[in-house]
């Protein structure tokens, strides 16, 4: 048994034996782990339980001696949940929201529930096999809010992922502290490809070419508003270029920026273009009541 658990995070991990040979999974983690059968079965139908490697949603689920099981647990979690009103254009099987700051984007390895492709499917009460097919075309950090669209038919899905890099063009709003000493500025730092331990990249001379587009919008004090447009798209490669700038987003704190009630980034800007869709569409959205500096 391997229990690697910091803090509200658990990730606990067991091999059935024989003396669980036939008994219920919630029954046999309930006896694994420290944890309630109340517990147990909250995890399961949160998402958050594997049994051989695979998302297990059936508490009766029979084991057998050789199976392993991992229960995946993030406790005292503050949700943020779906409102109708985030849905703002929709031409099935696309669908296009505002995501709020705090909303998972896409499954967590310790939920699917509760994630915007599980409500936004349950909003549109779509059938079993579209819901199951809900993905986000792109990825927005939970922390970031702004336009993200889903698509529920994988062909089309995989249709305008292999033309995003040509054909989608985006631009966020972000508050930076300390406020950059330039007015506007072409970043061109390469980025590892991989994170570290704490789940950070870093620049890096070896690391894959990037290219961010920044320009100040206003100042207040210490703190700026920046407007991005990120020219390559890698992960958190808007975050990484200010912070190595020496002025992190506020909010950033995996980055170095100050704390904050959100992460100050807003994706508020997004256009497609033929070939990714029939026909070019643009959207816009303002950040929500909260983005407040």
């Amino acid at each position: 048994m391997k229990d690697s658990s910091q803090s509200d995070y658990q990730d606990l991990r067991a091999t059935i034996g024989s003396e669980h040979r036939g008994k219920r999974l919630d029954q046999a983690l309930a006896e694994c782990f420290p944890l309630s059968r109340r517990r147990i079965r909250r995890a399961i139908d949160e998402g958050g339980v594997y049994l051989n490697r695979k998302r297990c949603r059936t508490a009766g689920r029979t084991l057998k001696p050789g199976d392993t099981v991992r229960v995946v647990l993030l406790e005292n979690e503050q949700l943020v949940p779906f409102e109708a009103l985030q849905l703002i254009w929709q031409r099935p099987p696309l669908y296009l929201i505002n995501k709020k700051s705090g909303q998972y984007a896409q499954e967590a390895l310790h939920r699917s529930r509760g994630t915007l492709p599980d409500e936004l499917a349950r909003h549109l009460n779509l059938p079993p096999r579209e819901a199951e097919n809900l993905r986000p075309v792109h990825r927005l950090d939970r922390g970031t809010s702004g336009l993200m669209l889903f698509s529920s038919d994988p062909g089309q899905l995989n249709h305008i992922q292999s033309h995003w890099k040509d054909a989608a063009f985006k631009h966020y709003l972000a508050v930076t502290e300390p406020a950059p000493d330039w007015d506007k500025k072409t970043i061109t730092l390469a980025i590892d490809k991989k994170r570290d331990s704490r789940g950070c990249y870093h620049v890096s001379e070896s690391g894959r070419p990037c290219e961010s587009e920044a320009r100040v919008i206003e100042r207040r004090g210490n703190r700026a508003l920046l407007e991005l447009i990120p020219v390559t798209g890698r992960t958190h490669q808007l975050r990484v270029h200010l912070s190595a700038l020496g002025c992190p987003i506020l909010g950033d704190v995996r980055y170095g920026g100050k704390a904050h009630k959100r992460l100050m980034l807003h994706a508020r800007y997004l256009r497609l273009d033929a070939p990714a869709l029939k026909s070019s569409e643009a959207w816009e959205a303002q950040p929500e009541e909260n983005w407040q500096w």
